[in-house]
């Protein structure tokens, strides 16, 4: 998953802020392919953006794949070209696939839409009796559960070591922030259900049923369904800027490759090539047929999953400034559906450590767009995932690359404001403890989560605390004290977000302690606040 300054804009929408058009350059499939325009919006976009790795995209026109292309190399400080067998983490847009799973067991009568979940999964509980009785198999997939933004995401990212089972165990502990089916909360553990309901009613895993159902038949020979499987020689390696001064700005850096997402799989584990992701985008602008005529899933079951079912968004539509704010956006299964000048678009970002990525379908000329990259560039992701459907359209009447210059510059200045403040109000030196350090030492557990533990070294002067979120490995660290009864984390991994603690003493003992992010431009998978420590040792 990725921070704010990364991702969560990735998941909702990204931000539509845009320059005024210039002029009234119009482009027209009279005057070139679409392919040949989509390319030289890919090549200019790298050329606007020259610390950009690389670039995956393919184009799908009228029912036909016209472009599958690398761009940019797939690791910072070599020449290893990316191709159109190059791998990228597709992240979250691997939900449409497990929602097509789905509907290919409700064509087999196996499962409803509509069906309580507890039907097929008996132990899938919520922590509200009433909302666990009521959830269904459609409810898992369209995000109206009453959960909170990213709510369990410390059970699936940084790379913890939560098994599938233990993620759905920890739903029954989350708190319910929101109404049940009355708004719209994005979440990934619901998703992880939905795929441990996949394996309960098949006997098989996701993992095997995704490959049968959908790679093998479609040909996605180098597609794999967790970043563990990935060939090593063929995969793009993930970028971030970690700073200075905060992570979201300064050079590029390859990060680690992230293989955390094997027990979240089903929300976002599948990596994939541009020329695999075509045949992906045929069968969904096909209505579930393949080109040899054979279907995977049948007209009606198409529709469904493009069938609004939460609204997320609404506005007074397009303007000048803005031509492609839609008027409705809403979540299908799987898909974001709204208006794109005057059009159905279908779409879906996907974010990971070092990888975001879009996919975008205009059902009405079958004709679609997907876009890989391996950094975190919301800039050059937002020049392409609104610039692409336009050319889909045969026009370039508004220039996306200045207008996601003029963004994005506007969105780090606010960012190093808030990070500024941030600092200022994360900087140690208030009270002291009220209790020796060794008193907030100890095991504390939150039940959805598992344990934290908070360890003594050193003695005397040189006495402090060690933190270790114990199924995470990256969250390690030191604990200092901050102000009285708070304290904050400091990670050994510092491109993790940081937490304070605040312990909460009952008869001269530490018995509980309440975690919130140190930074508000934290990602909302660091749900540090959903947490509910108690001491139990």
């Amino acid at each position: 998953m990725l921070t704010t300054t990364r991702r969560s804009a990735l998941v909702s929408a990204l931000a539509t802020t845009g320059l005024a058009a210039f002029g009234n350059k119009a482009w027209s499939q009279e005057t070139g392919s679409v392919a040949a325009a989509v390319d030289q919006l890919a090549q200019d976009v790298m050329a606007a953006f020259p610390d950009q790795p690389g670039l995956g995209i393919t184009v799908v026109e009228k029912g036909k794949v016209t472009l599958a292309k690398g761009y940019g190399v797939k690791t910072l400080g070599t020449q290893d070209r990316c191709d159109e067998n190059t791998v990228f983490g597709i992240a979250s847009n691997t939900k449409a696939m497990t929602a097509a799973l789905v509907a290919m067991l409700v064509e087999e009568g196996r499962i409803g839409w509509d069906d309580p979940v507890t039907q097929h999964l008996p132990a899938f509980q919520m922590s509200d009796p009433v909302i666990t009785k009521l959830m269904t198999v459609r409810d898992l997939l369209v995000h109206r559960s009453g959960l909170t933004l990213g709510a369990g995401d410390l059970m699936i990212w940084p790379a913890p070591t939560h098994t599938r089972a233990d993620i759905v165990a920890g739903l029954k502990y989350l708190p319910i922030g929101g109404q049940f089916r009355g708004g719209y909360a994005y979440d990934n553990v619901l998703y992880v259900a939905a795929g441990a309901l996949i394996e309960a009613v098949t006997g098989q895993s996701w993992e095997s049923l995704i490959k049968a159902r959908i790679f093998d038949p479609l040909g996605m020979t180098s597609t794999v369904s967790s970043p563990a499987l990935v060939d090593k020689s063929r995969r793009a390696s993930p970028h971030a800027r970690l700073g200075p001064p905060v992570r979201g700005l300064g050079p590029q850096t390859v990060l680690p490759f992230d293989n955390s997402f094997a027990a979240a799989a089903p929300a976002g584990g599948v990596n994939s090539t541009p020329k695999d992701i075509a045949q992906w985008m045929l069968v969904q602008l096909g209505l579930g047929m393949l080109p040899n005529a054979k279907r995977l899933w049948s007209e009606p079951s198409a529709r469904e999953m493009w069938k609004p079912q939460t609204i997320t968004t609404w506005s007074d539509g397009p303007t000048d400034e803005n031509p492609v704010r839609p008027s409705l956006q809403a979540y299908a299964l799987g898909w974001f559906v709204q208006d794109h000048r005057g059009e159905r678009f279908l779409w879906h970002t996907g974010g990971l450590a070092g990888f975001i990525s879009f996919t975008g379908l205009l059902p009405g000329r079958k004709s679609g767009i997907m876009i890989m990259t391996n950094a975190e560039e919301t800039p050059v992701l937002r020049s392409l995932r609104f610039g692409g459907p336009d050319r889909l359209q045969g026009r370039s009447d508004f220039d996306w690359i200045a207008s996601s210059k003029r963004v994005q510059a506007e969105a780090d200045a606010n960012t190093i404001k808030d990070a500024a403040r941030a600092t200022t109000t994360s900087a140690p030196g208030g009270a002291k403890p009220s209790l020796p350090l060794a008193a907030y030492s100890g095991v504390y557990r939150d039940p959805w989560y598992g344990t934290v533990t908070i360890g003594l070294v050193g003695k005397g002067k040189k006495q402090g605390l060690t933190v270790s979120f114990d199924k995470t490995p990256a969250l390690r660290g030191k604990l200092v004290p901050f102000d009285g009864e708070m304290f904050k984390t400091v990670f050994d991994d510092r491109t993790q977000e940081d937490a304070f603690f605040s312990f909460d003493l009952k008869d001269g003992k530490v018995v509980s302690a309440l975690v919130k992010a140190v930074s508000p431009l934290a990602d909302f998978s660091y749900d540090y606040q959903d947490l509910r420590l108690t001491k139990t040792s």
